[in-house]
Formats: structure tokens, sequence, C-alpha cells
């Protein structure tokens, strides 16, 4: 049965295009015209008519669905005169990398990120290893909505593709890697590695290795059944496994590699706020810092701003989404950004955010300064926040909401200056997130389990 689509569906969450395989929009047929979508960007909005073989770069992560979505992209770019170079299994920032480095035209991942072993999703890369831009993803969803039902048989003109396998795609990230430490070395460094079960796999232990750690990974093979069981959104067993060995640090990684979670050697877990508060410190007082200046998000905690204006740096806020942080650091000619989750960006080696390259950067900075982890953040203090998931079966806009607008507007008159109140969709999973950070954490715990009530009753 032919699939029907409306104008005003959207593709695109804040990270690409997700779902569960099988299911719209990851049905094959879906698939297929995402495939074609994409041949039809490159062919036409570089009006190329039979004058270039463009390259694309497809890599997956270890989920069991992945090569059955990288088959059917790859037989419908290549029938569309697009070649193709397989990556095979690396993490997403390795995508980014690779595409810019070997000059290629487009990267795609396939991968869910930190989502449940059941979904799968597919996001892109522009020839400058950064995410597509929003009118790029319009364009891809103007191409599929409007047209695309009626073309299964176009024929664009295009001389005949092909398919090639990269190898060296791993070691190529690998060397990038160690490159970033320059002639130092993490001698007498321990470290405790949480790969997820996810695409670090294989990656992060050897690098650390060939940089002279001594490494205790876990999680750490291709196992696509188990992918987030553990890592970055599940730091509990890398907690015990640092107090365990008395390793330095300990890092979490997530599915797909754009995402770290750190623990110290007292077993503390340190989010992306905590992340920037170290890496922006150690920039600003090597002077390396651009404009003194970090790019946060709205659900990094108050006590970040504190602490980093305090020792002289100023901070601009973005909406949530790595896409953000990077268009503001591209903006404002920066390099340092991030998200409380644990996406970061260091501009100066990345266009993405990249857990491997942040990981080793922490690793450099306690080799370097000779401090403890815990000493380099007991300087900041976290307001207390409050952030509740709540699982929803449809996103209704807010304000067709009266409610809960109501219960925005008093929670917001409680909190006073004292706190803040943030309350989105997630853009990548059927959530609603709802953020209460403030001083008294007795009503901040208050403020948000009443809203997440009326949220669940209105959309659970």
């Amino acid at each position: 049965m032919e699939e029907r689509y409306k104008k005003q569906e959207k593709l695109f969450g804040t990270d690409g295009i997700r779902g569960i395989p099988g299911e719209y929009p990851l049905t094959d047929g879906m698939i297929f015209k995402i495939g074609y979508s994409i041949a039809r960007l490159l062919h036409y909005k570089w009006h190329n008519f039979n004058k270039k073989k463009f390259k694309i770069a497809i890599a997956r992560d270890t989920r069991l669905s992945s090569p059955k979505i990288e088959t059917i992209l790859v037989d419908t770019l290549t029938s569309y005169g697009v070649d193709v170079v397989l990556c095979n299994i690396v993490p997403t920032p390795a995508l980014a990398y690779i595409v810019k480095k070997l000059s290629l035209d487009m990267g795609i991942m396939i991968s869910a990120s930190h989502n449940r072993s059941c979904e799968n999703g597919i996001k892109f890369f522009n020839e400058r290893g950064e995410k597509l831009s929003s009118q790029d993803e319009e364009w891809i969803e103007e191409i599929i909505f409007n047209n695309l039902v009626h073309v299964f048989y176009d024929r664009m003109p295009y001389k005949r593709s092909e398919m090639f396998y990269l190898e060296e795609a791993r070691e190529i990230y690998s060397r990038f890697l160690i490159s970033i430490l320059a002639d130092l070395r993490l001698t007498g460094i321990r470290v405790c590695l949480d790969c997820g079960w996810g695409a670090t796999s294989q990656i992060a232990k050897n690098v650390f290795e060939r940089l002279e750690a001594e490494v205790f990974s876990f999680a750490d093979s291709f196992s696509g059944e188990k992918i987030n069981e553990t890592g970055a959104l599940n730091p509990s067993l890398l907690r015990n496994l640092v107090l365990e060995k008395r390793a330095d640090m300990g890092f979490a990684f997530d599915g797909d590699g754009d995402r770290v979670i750190l623990v110290d050697e007292k077993g503390k877990v340190l989010d992306g706020d905590y992340i920037l508060a170290i890496v922006g410190r150690y920039l600003l007082e090597e002077g390396r810092l651009s404009k003194k200046t970090v790019v946060a998000t709205q659900m990094s905690n108050y006590g970040l701003k504190e602490y980093l204006e305090k020792i002289g740096c100023r901070v601009i806020f973005t909406p949530v989404g790595d896409r953000y942080v990077w268009q503001a650091l591209e903006r404002n000619n920066l390099n340092l950004g991030g998200e409380q989750s644990g996406h970061i960006i260091l501009r100066d080696f990345t266009s993405s955010p990249d857990a491997l390259v942040c990981a080793l950067f922490i690793a450099k900075i306690i080799k370097e300064r000779k401090k403890p982890l815990s000493e380099l953040v007991q300087e900041m203090r976290k307001f207390p926040q409050v952030l509740v998931n709540i699982k929803v079966k449809e996103k209704i806009p807010f304000e067709l909401m009266p409610p809960l607008k109501e219960s925005i507007k008093k929670a917001e008159r409680l909190l006073g200056e004292d706190g803040r109140l943030l309350i989105r969709y997630s853009g990548t999973e059927p959530l609603v997130r709802v953020m209460v950070e403030g001083k008294d954490e007795r009503l901040i715990q208050r403020i948000a389990q009443t809203l997440a009530e009326i949220v669940e009753e209105k959309l659970g």
C-alpha cells in the first residue's frame, strides 16, 4: 500500500530522523525515499547535471537493525548516481571527521544515539563535517512529502556509481585522537571506560592504551542488543569500577560516541556542566579560550554560569540541542560549548560533539595540572535542580493546554528570582522534559511533581 504523507509532517527532530525500524518513519519504503531525497539534494542543490560524481560516507553504531537500513540506503544512493564509502561501525564524530578529511560530499550516520536498542535513526553531515542546516532538512522533507510519492521511477542523470569499503576508518579516527595530545603521554594515569556496548567499543581502550594509560574497560564489544544499557545514561557501574580500581577518572560514552559523562576518583558523577567548567577554566588559564566565552544551553545549571563568571568568563545560552551550540560557536567565533547531557564541542578539534576528544582532553588536563579531578570541580556549586521526563502519546502545543499554562505561571511566581522553570518536548523521544531549578529544594520538587502530573494526565 502506498504511504501517504502530509506537507505539515515533520521528519527531523533535534538530531536527525528517529523511530522504530519497520514503523514510520523507518519503514523500508521511507528509508528508500530518504536516500532518494539525499541524492536529489546533492544533484539539484548544486545544479549538477552529469558533471560530478558525488561521494557519501555511511557509518553505523552497533544496533541490530543498522545493517538493513545501511543496505537500503546504499542501494538507493548508488542507483541514483552517488558513490558510497562504507565506514562500518564507528562513532558519529568519527564519521564527521572522515567526511571532512577525505573531502567527501556528505556523511550519513545510522544511529539513535542514546535511545533504546529497539530504536534507530539517521542523521546527516555536510561536506564540512557539520550537521545539516535546518534549511537542508526542510528541503529533504519537501522532496519526500510533496514530490517523491509520484517519482519512484524518476531517473536523474547520473554515471554508474560504486560502493567502497573504508577498512581503515577506525584507524584514521584513532590517529586523529592520539594527535590531540601531541607528544604528551598518559603514563601513570589509571582510567576506567564504559563504552555502553556502542560504537566507541574497540576504539576507546585502544587509543588510551596507545597513549600509555592504564585502562580498565567494560561494555566494550559490539553488542547492539545491549547498547546504552550502561554508558552515559547509566554510569553507576562505571562509578563502582572507578572506586574498585582506585582509578584517577572514568568516562562513560553513549551508543554513538557523541556524549560523555565523567566520574572522579571519589566516585562522583560529573555531567556536561562540570566538563564545561573544567575545560573552560583550563583554556582560560592557558590563554586559549576564545573571547573568554563558553556556550551552554538553557538546561545547564545556573551554578555553571555563576562559576564561570566568577573566574572571568562570559556564558552564552542557546536552545537545547548541539546544533544550536555549534551555530553559536561558529557565529561568534568561539571554541568551547556543550550541553549538560555530555555533548561537548571543542571547536579547535571538531565540528560536532565528540566524546573521545573530550575524554582525552580531560585526561590531558589531569596529567598537566597534576591535580585530582575532584579538586578541579570543587569550586563549582550547582543549584538544586530537578529533571522529570514524562512519556507522552502526542505532542500538543503547551499553549493549547490551559491548566498547564496556569500551573506554569503559578510556579514561576513561586520561584521568583531565585529559580527558573523550563518545560519542553524532547526532540529525539516521545517525552516531555520538566526542569525546575532554585535554592529551595523542597519547593522545586513540589513544582516539578505538580507539572509532571498535569502533563501525565493530559498527554500520557
